[in-house]
């Protein structure tokens, strides 16, 4: 019953916490915005986008939502628009914490520690001009600020988990990890304290768990979601095993149908924007493996080829696999009808693309005292 009572109340206390003591906005805008302001805290841009332009619809004034539209966008000189959206701002009607943070975001990125820490000391109870000052680079800066500012502690929360976990407030503390991100999920409906556990999971090895919450963070939007990047990582983690026997039996087929010249079998594994680079066991130069490579004529008829002792390893993002192998074998030469012992190790790299899992390269060598193919 305890636990009720504090979760109503912590509800309650955060749904009228404020952001901007004083804005230019109006009364139904700024309620808007100061919500588009807690997900921008909370490294949720684009439902911050959203709500922010919804202020704006209600009030095209309201200078609070086009700084909020400022500052999730990028200040890349080359490419991006931060400069050219604060450049259309009123700056003459803008409140007094607008145009610190409007101050704070013309400033050259080098020097936006400084004009964080000058902001901070003319609007001390703040709490958004004091979000400003916040940095990972120093967790500490987390810590007072959830101190300061309790109703909207939730993103500092969610960074403090990564400290405790990662140890920057003395060892590694799982348990506290836990509990912050858990804290902060309890102060803000949104999907990247979700993220953040799934990542925590993740990290210990549990991807079963890091996938379950991961799709969570996903559900909030599901198209387009920033979030579905990990949850197929987790998902590839949590099924490595049935991946690599594919990626294994994908390998087999593709060699197969090179020795038997099957051009039909082995483009279902070539994709069109990847060039198959591949280095022969004779040693000859890399070259490009394709379709023209299937019309040259060869001096060779393969009586067995035997992939053996596969291995497969992924890239930190499960997009990239590589896969080691030896072969054996025997091939006889058309002309003499000569039998030779085939016996190489070889590796091949694997992309996982839109299309599925695409050949990207391989190389062969003989093993020591092994004979390739002829030159």
């Amino acid at each position: 019953m305890k636990r009720l009572l504090f979760i109503l109340v912590l509800s309650s206390s955060i749904a009228n916490a404020q952001w901007v003591q004083k804005t230019s906005c109006k009364k139904s805008s700024a309620k808007i915005t100061n919500q588009a302001i807690e997900s921008m805290a909370n490294l949720e841009y684009l439902p911050a986008m959203g709500m922010a332009k919804s202020a704006l619809l209600l009030d095209p004034e309201c200078g609070c939502a086009q700084l909020v539209l400022a500052a999730i966008s990028s200040p890349n000189p080359n490419w991006g628009s931060q400069k050219s959206k604060l450049s259309a701002i009123n700056v003459s009607k803008l409140s007094a914490e607008e145009k610190a943070w409007y101050g704070f975001l013309m400033t050259p990125q080098a020097d936006r520690p400084k004009a964080a820490k000058s902001a901070v000391s003319k609007h001390p109870d703040s709490p958004l001009i004091n979000l400003l000052a916040t940095t990972p680079s120093d967790f500490s800066t987390y810590k007072e600020f959830a101190s300061k500012f309790p109703k909207q502690a939730s993103a500092s929360y969610n960074m403090m988990s990564y400290a405790y976990l990662r140890g920057d407030f003395g060892e590694p503390n799982k348990e506290m990890a836990m509990d912050y991100v858990k804290r902060s999920q309890q102060m803000h409906d949104g999907p990247n304290s979700y993220d953040s556990m799934a990542e925590h999971y993740a990290s210990m090895g549990d991807y079963q768990k890091a996938f379950e919450l991961q799709l969570k963070a996903v559900d909030f939007a599901r198209f387009g979601s920033p979030y579905w990047n990990f949850a197929r990582i987790y998902y590839a983690k949590v099924n490595q095993d049935d991946l690599s026997k594919q990626l294994m039996k994908n390998q087999k087929e593709v060699q197969d149908a090179i020795t038997a010249r099957d051009y039909k079998t082995y483009s279902k594994y070539e994709h069109p924007d990847i060039n198959h680079m591949t280095g022969d066991s004779n040693l000859s130069p890399f070259y490009e493996f394709s379709k023209a490579s299937f019309e040259e004529a060869v001096a060779i008829d393969w009586n067995r080829f035997d992939l053996e002792n596969m291995d497969v390893n992924y890239s930190p993002d499960m997009k990239t696999a590589v896969l080691t192998f030896y072969a054996t074998g025997s091939y006889v030469f058309k002309e003499s009808n000569k039998e030779v012992a085939y016996s190489t190790r070889g590796s091949s790299v694997w992309v996982n693309t839109d299309q599925g899992w695409k050949i990207m390269h391989s190389s062969w060598a003989p093993n020591q005292d092994g004979i390739g193919i002829p030159k």
